[in-house]
């Protein structure tokens, strides 16, 4: 009796160490299949001009369901978390494009009062922030001019595809330049209607400011194009300036391209076509070579019907 008991200590040792072995091993496992979130290196210290719109940059991997949230060092209440504006000033926002890492805080008309340290936090239990330090100076001194001299106006270019085929990807991009500072944002529109970033529709709208040059650089890109997205695309800047786009979407499997290119005045490319051009010519040639003959022996014909026998 006492063997059997030792037997079932011994037994019921080594299945503790068993489970125990295995708890720690997934555990391992688990800790190691989690990708916790990270920054991706952008600029800690940037500085703008009174009057300008302000970027700093945040890029976090693998957030997954937690939220990024803007601060300043020197208060105590949060900015924004996440897209969500905590501060109704209006000078406040988020740029997040569809799909990217990217959470900016964007500041319009930047003033000296904003100028200090921001940091940019991960919702985690862990401490995971980093720090952007914003620094603010007056305007550059205005130049004179003569009278003669004629000022500067905003300007903007639009450019991009113009035929592609259908399922290839269209690609637009909208540089609108301001005359003291680049102009706050861009639109886009598509036959009247504006057109927003959009996961489903494959529609990615990105945005750079460029204070170096005063430019606001916006890409329009739609990954596989559809017939419906033949038309007229506008660019319309905060400054008031509008440009459009034409984009002629091809099928490929009818004669839609023939007529594109005959318009545009190239040259045809595809080879079943000209085969099929070539079959017609000969045909044509055949049929104006052998009519004389076959006129020739219907006439005969008759003459030999009628003729006394």
């Amino acid at each position: 009796m006492d063997g059997i008991q030792f037997f079932n200590g011994v037994f019921l040792f080594v299945l503790l160490i068993s489970a125990l072995l295995t708890k720690a091993q997934f555990h391992g496992f688990q800790s190691s299949s989690v990708r916790h979130p990270s920054f991706n290196p952008t600029k800690r210290n940037v500085t703008y001009h009174v009057g300008e719109t302000a970027l700093l940059q945040c890029s976090v991997e693998n957030l997954g369901t937690k939220e990024v949230i803007w601060k300043n060092r020197n208060q105590k209440h949060v900015i924004t978390v996440g897209t969500f504006v905590y501060i109704g000033s209006g000078a406040y926002s988020v740029s997040h494009p569809a799909n990217s890492p990217h959470y900016d805080l964007v500041i319009k008309n930047v003033q000296r009062y904003h100028a200090g340290v921001f940091e940019c936090q991960v919702s985690t239990r862990e401490d995971m922030s980093i720090e952007v330090t914003l620094n603010v100076i007056d305007p550059p001194v205005k130049p004179t001019y003569s009278s003669s001299s004629r000022a500067s106006k905003p300007a903007m270019t639009l450019s991009g595809t113009e035929f592609v085929d259908q399922g290839d990807p269209i690609k637009l991009s909208c540089n609108a330049t301001g005359v003291k500072h680049a102009p706050e944002d861009v639109d886009w529109f598509f036959d009247g209607l504006k057109i927003q970033s959009s996961v489903e529709e494959e529609i990615v709208i990105t945005k750079f400011h460029s204070p170096e040059t005063r430019t606001l650089i916006s890409t329009l890109e739609i990954e596989r194009s559809k017939m419906k997205h033949s038309g007229i695309y506008i660019c319309r800047s905060t400054d008031g300036i509008i440009k459009s786009h034409t984009v002629q979407v091809i099928n490929a499997t009818s004669k839609n391209r023939i007529r594109a290119v005959v318009a545009t005045g190239g040259k045809s490319d595809d080879r079943r076509d000209r085969h099929v051009a070539e079959q017609t010519d000969n045909k044509c040639s055949l049929l104006t070579m052998y009519l004389p003959t076959f006129v020739l022996l219907s006439t005969l014909s008759s003459i030999y019907i009628y003729l006394p026998r």
